[in-house]
């Protein structure tokens, strides 16, 4: 039994085929993906591995409706694309949320040794998957772990779903310039734009990073009060392109200021690949 695994993510699209592991793992721009889903398929896959495909599953960054087989992708002008219709011809088709793939993922092969482990992406937009006990926490639609959305900011920074003061306002790839700006009182095109100048030494920088730090301490905070995990791993491009700044700094911020023991905090172990490692997992359980 072969699986599919389809990581659809806010910018990126990851696509991995095996049985017990990859055989392949291939990358493509979601829009594109999202436009031609089952053609780009059947250019991927030769006719013997689509023969041996039994299982696919897909994890999404967005709201989605699993009963439907739709979801509702952020950040690129498609409303609404129903996942299931083009895939369910290629074998048995399974819809997660990204981070909660991404959590399985880390649980099952990033070699973590325990049972109560969150991890948290931090890239164009912010969430997060939750072991308790061994177990996967999804909600009862499968939308589980918006905590991008909790409020924590204080400057009136509009988030992109509308309201304002989130954490995705605040602190996500996409909303950091406009943090930045607030601060530093500068324009930056990007956060790798802030992120040079903060290598470059720029005080300005520097005080925007530090109050971007400030922000995500005290979400973190708030996920370990709620959740009381004994480890916390981060991903997503913002973390993965930039550990030093953006997770190093978290085991201190967060030091006793939470009411739970503080867990261990350290980047993901499976880099971009958390997400599709969770959808093996699943496609083997």
């Amino acid at each position: 039994m072969c699986f599919l695994s389809i990581d659809i993510g806010a910018t990126n699209t990851l696509i991995g085929y095996g049985d017990q592991e990859f055989d392949f793992i291939e990358k493509t721009k979601t829009e594109q993906f999202l436009n031609e889903i089952e053609n780009f398929i059947e250019n991927k896959l030769t006719d013997e591995q689509l023969d041996n495909l039994e299982e696919v599953a897909v994890a999404v960054a967005g709201p989605m409706d699993r009963e439907k087989g739709v979801f509702y992708p952020p950040n690129i002008e498609i409303d609404q694309v129903d996942i299931i219709t083009p895939l369910e011809g290629f074998g048995d088709v399974k819809i997660v949320n990204d981070c909660t793939s991404a959590v399985l993922g880390e649980y099952t092969y990033g070699d973590h040794s325990t049972e109560n482990l969150v991890y948290i992406t931090i890239s164009s937009g912010i969430g997060a998957g939750v072991i308790i006990d061994g177990n996967v926490l999804e909600g009862w639609n499968g939308n589980f772990g918006e905590v991008g959305h909790m409020e924590i900011g204080d400057r009136g920074l509009k988030c992109g779903c509308g309201e304002e003061d989130h954490w995705e306002a605040y602190c996500s790839g996409n909303s950091i310039p406009k943090l930045a700006e607030e601060v530093a009182g500068e324009e930056y095109g990007n956060a790798l734009e802030l992120f040079e100048e903060y290598y470059s030494g720029d005080e300005k920088a520097e005080r925007a990073i530090d109050e971007i730090n400030r922000y995500n301490a005290k979400a973190v905070t708030n996920i370990v009060n709620l959740y009381n995990p004994e480890k916390i791993v981060i991903g997503g491009a913002v973390a993965l392109n930039h550990p030093e700044e953006v997770v190093q700094p978290l085991q201190n911020l967060i030091k006793d200021r939470t009411i739970n023991e503080e867990p261990e905090i350290e980047l993901c172990a499976l880099g971009e690949h958390s997400v599709l490692h969770g959808l093996r997992a699943s496609c083997r359980r």
